[in-house]
């Protein structure tokens, strides 16, 4: 039974003689004695508090300027004329310009590449100022044992329970950090994680100065009689197990290698973690008041969750879920189409739970759909659509289902939405879109929102690209209605879409773009061994749509223009000579011109002449071999650029971007080489920023996965 601590004492009474008045003495004389080491877990407090409103002042700042920017719309001519005039760079924006240009910036090391500087230094700084804080202070130990515990240990365990309640917060779904800096919980997820550790570091530096001192003071028997005759030193044994198993548990080779087993023991320990806590701290000091915090966030966050993030309460029958059904898409991938009341924004994601596959599973899936636009709808049912390609476990049970079971439906529960951008898309005059793989998902969930803005006349933005880069030309059809009905919607030549094919024989592809809703092309079965020429990207066509000229509301409610198209239309000197619209030219990437000679790769941009194409499949695609003639066949308003390999995104971005509006947001969801690429690229526009007044801001958003 452990003493609680009464007034008067200046030590624990369960380790010390609070009767000694060579103690009392000794601890009421000293500048910070036992009982005032409350401050040293307050002053871990106070730095984070002061990150949080800093990054939370930042936050502010976009929304405040995002709804600024959205108050002046191209639907009123002259509150869009005053929008151009009235946007002047302040010294605080040309000052985020080079804390983007640092922050953005990646490391070529895959082995770090994750890690943005600024999030490196962000991390740094939270493990350099608790460290400091702790070891730069003297004493380290007490003259003599009897009087207290070594100072060192009570600042270590101090400063490793202030941090308890923050690692919980950041590792929550729901929290209030996401709300304050705008910040989703999956890139909040990596703070949480070196915040454990730092928690796990601190506590070691809490428990080894208690185990060298008797050590030191008596030898190994000491220490044995202090652990047979101080129950508090088994507790504290335990809880520094739970951290041990909590940090090594996360580490990236652990979570791939038993991602289920992972998250069940993580629960298990954490809980254990708290419940070894209080028993340790025994209501010592303010002890107590961190893990009274720590608990009521937990509690407050699984009934925010569970009342207002699933869909138990609005189903049809309460606790009863709702229904999905799998669809068998090319290329392996798997649609999920789940009918729900629940509500959501573009981009966010959702957990999916489904007991008739796993009961156990619960994984996280971007959201491709976004909610009805019309308000007048019935029973406020909108279609929840989430694809994927599998891997394992659950995924590849849901693939098997998709495709030998596709009439069958599954009960279906709902975690969610969490995540998404922070910024509001439209507001950038111009938006950039970059994926890899099924890292289209949220893009197409961004489109259909900025259609349904633009059509509204509440967006600024003139100008949607999207860089789509795939295996196969069959990935290409998971999407191809939702991106083509899209472009229809817009005004001609408003959406640019470009896709690349990594994984295809290079043909001769169309030298203008194709329909998106007409079949793919045929590629031989007979690798190419011809050598590649540069690559490119392609910019906006010359002749797009001005809006500076013309109504914003141009092309709404009216039937689409149809052109003839042909390839002898004379174009400007700016082409490539060929009939396509202007081009970029880069050299081919050295790693690319070291790949086997087999030729399944081949670089960006290659259009190999002589090769052959399924002419069927397009009619007006010009082979080479007869003569150019103008095709009857106009076009539809929902053509894309046809390209193999990868798109030169690390060289290629930077001269792009001098086509880009005065604002624009840069978003990219794929594999961590493409976001380090594309990270890089857009830290160097930064300066070019400063320099230019006509530029104002390019943002980046990276989507994270992997948590």
């Amino acid at each position: 039974m452990s003493l609680p601590l009464r007034p008067g004492d200046v030590l624990n009474p369960n380790l010390y003689n609070n009767s000694d008045l060579e103690v009392i003495f000794y601890q009421r004389r000293k500048a910070l004695p036992w009982t005032s080491a409350g401050q040293h877990a307050m002053a871990f407090v106070y730095f984070a508090l002061a990150l949080l409103v800093l990054f939370g002042l930042l936050n502010l700042h976009d929304i405040l300027l995002d709804r600024r920017r959205l108050s002046y719309t191209h639907a009123n001519d002259r509150h869009h004329e005053q929008y151009l005039l009235s946007q002047e760079r302040s010294t605080f924006d040309r000052l985020l310009l080079h804390l983007r240009s640092f922050g953005y910036t990646r490391s070529s090391w895959k082995r770090i590449g994750t890690t943005s500087f600024g999030l490196g230094v962000l991390i740094m700084l939270g493990f350099a100022y608790p460290s400091l804080y702790v070891f730069t202070q003297h004493p380290y130990y007490e003259r003599e044992p009897r009087f207290g515990p070594p100072p060192l240990a009570g600042r270590g365990g101090m400063t490793a329970l202030a941090m308890t309640p923050f690692v919980l917060m950041l590792g929550m779904k729901s929290n209030l950090i996401s709300v304050i800096t705008g910040i989703g919980h999956e890139k909040l997820n990596v703070l949480h994680r070196w915040l454990g550790y730092f928690l796990g570091f601190f506590s070691l530096v809490h428990a080894v100065p208690f185990i060298i001192e008797p050590l030191r003071n008596g030898g190994p028997g000491t220490l044995a009689a202090l652990f047979r005759n101080h129950i508090v030193y088994w507790n504290g044994v335990g809880a520094l197990l739970c951290v041990f198993f909590l940090c090594f548990g996360s580490l990236p080779f652990i979570r791939k290698w038993c991602y289920e087993g992972w998250v069940h023991l993580h629960i298990f320990c954490g809980v254990g973690y708290i419940a070894m806590l209080f028993w340790h701290c025994a209501n010592m000091l303010q002890s107590w008041h961190f893990l009274y915090a720590t608990v009521g966030i937990w509690a407050t966050h699984l009934l925010f969750r569970f009342t207002m993030r699933t869909n138990w309460f609005i189903t049809r029958k309460m606790f009863g879920g709702d229904t999905a059904r799998f669809t068998a898409l090319t290329n392996d991938g798997v649609k999920v189409t789940i009918p729900t009341k629940m509500k959501w924004r573009a981009g966010q994601h959702i957990f999916l739970r489904m007991p008739g596959i796993s009961f156990y599973d619960n994984h996280p899936f971007t959201v491709s759909s976004v909610m009805s636009d019309d308000e007048a709808g019935g029973d406020g049912y909108n279609d929840l659509v989430l694809v994927f390609k599998p891997h394992q476990g659950f995924t590849r049970k849901a693939f098997n289902i998709s495709r030998s079971m596709p009439d069958v439906t599954f009960t279906a529960y709902l975690d969610g939405p969490y995540g998404g951008l922070s910024r509001k898309l439209e507001a950038f005059e111009t938006v950039l879109m970059i994926a890899g793989g099924s890292g289209i998902t949220p893009i197409v969930a961004h489109l259909q929102h900025l259609v349904q803005k633009i059509k509204k006349g509440e967006a600024l933005t003139r100008d949607i690209r999207i860089v789509w880069t795939v295996k196969h030309f069959e990935s290409l059809e998971w999407f191809k209605d939702e991106i083509s009905a899209a472009a229809r919607a817009l005004p001609r030549n408003m959406l640019l879409c470009q896709y690349y094919a990594t994984e295809e024989t290079p043909v001769e592809l169309p030298k203008h773009a194709v329909s998106a809703t007409r079949e793919w092309p045929n590629t031989p079965i007979t690798p190419s061994f011809r050598k590649p020429p540069p690559a490119l990207l392609r910019p906006p066509t010359a002749n797009s749509v001005d809006f500076e000229e013309r109504p914003f509301g141009w092309g709404f409610g009216m039937e689409k223009e149809m052109h003839t198209m042909s390839s002898a239309e004379p174009e400007s000197s700016t082409t490539d000579g060929s009939g396509a619209s202007p081009i970029f030219k880069f050299p081919p990437s050295p790693r690319l011109q070291q790949r086997s000679s087999m030729g399944r790769r081949a670089s960006v941009g290659q259009r190999l002449s002589g090769m052959s194409i399924n002419t069927q499949r397009f009619s007006g695609v010009s082979t080479g071999n007869e003569p150019t003639t103008p095709t009857a066949l106009p076009p539809l308003g929902d053509e894309v650029l046809l390209e193999f390999g990868r798109p030169p995104l690390k060289d290629g971005l930077g001269p792009w971007s001098s086509t880009f509006g005065k604002r624009t947001c840069i978003y990219v969801c794929g594999p961590e080489q493409m976001k380090v690429d594309v990270a890089n690229a857009v830290a160097k526009m930064q300066p070019d920023i400063w320099a230019c007044e006509e530029r104002e801001e390019v943002y980046l958003h990276s989507e994270t996965f992997g948590w």
